[in-house]
Formats: C-alpha cells, structure tokens, sequence
C-alpha cells in the first residue's frame, strides 16, 4: 500500500478536526465543571444570596436591640418597658393583674389571675 491511497488521504484530513474537537470538549467541559465553571458559579451566587438574607436579618435584629438601648437611656426610659422589665427580672404581679401562659406545644391557652 502506498502512502497515497485515499484512506491515509482521508485520515490526513480527519486527523486537525478530531484534535480540534478533542481540545473544544476539553476547554468545554471545564468550562462547565472546573473549580471556576459554571455549576460551581451558580453555587456561589445561591450562597451569595443565602447569605444577603442573613445579613439583612442582623441588621434588623440590630436595630431593634438598638431602638431598645435607646429606650432604657435615661432620656428616653419608656415606663411600659421598665415596668415589663422589672416585673420580669421580679418575677412578680400586681394582684389585679391578669396572667395568660402560653406554651407552643398546648392546643389550649390557660388565664390564670393573681388572687389578693
């Protein structure tokens, strides 16, 4: 067989597009799959997201903790809130007042009222 048959001819020209498609899959798929691709992109944007929720609930969980420093000043002492406060911290009740204890896990709500 010479080197001049159509089949070596024929491989010849078959061999610069099986390299060029070899190296397009390659680039290709790493694209795709590599450390830097596409898969793990879309990841990282669904933590980016996930974590721009958590930022946003701090910061509003700050600034209710702030709103509520601003409201023990001195300045500012709400008497409401002392009153919640010191009953709290207490454990006390005035005698006319009224108790509702309520524990997620009941399907019912008990009133429960302080006696003189």
């Amino acid at each position: 067989m010479s080197s001049t048959s159509p089949v070596f001819y024929r491989l010849k020209q078959a061999v610069a597009p099986v390299i060029a498609f070899t190296v397009m899959t390659y680039f290709i798929f790493h694209s795709v799959e590599g450390d830097r691709g596409l898969l793990a992109y879309w990841s990282m944007q669904d933590r980016v997201a996930n974590i721009a929720v958590v930022r946003d609930e701090t910061t509003q969980k700050r600034k209710d903790l702030e709103q509520h420093v601003v409201s023990l000043r001195a300045k500012h002492l709400d008497p409401d809130l002392l009153d919640e406060r010191a009953r709290a911290m207490l454990n006390a009740a005035h005698p006319d007042d009224v108790i509702i204890f309520h524990h997620d896990g009941y399907a019912d709500t008990e009133v429960i009222t302080a006696r003189k």
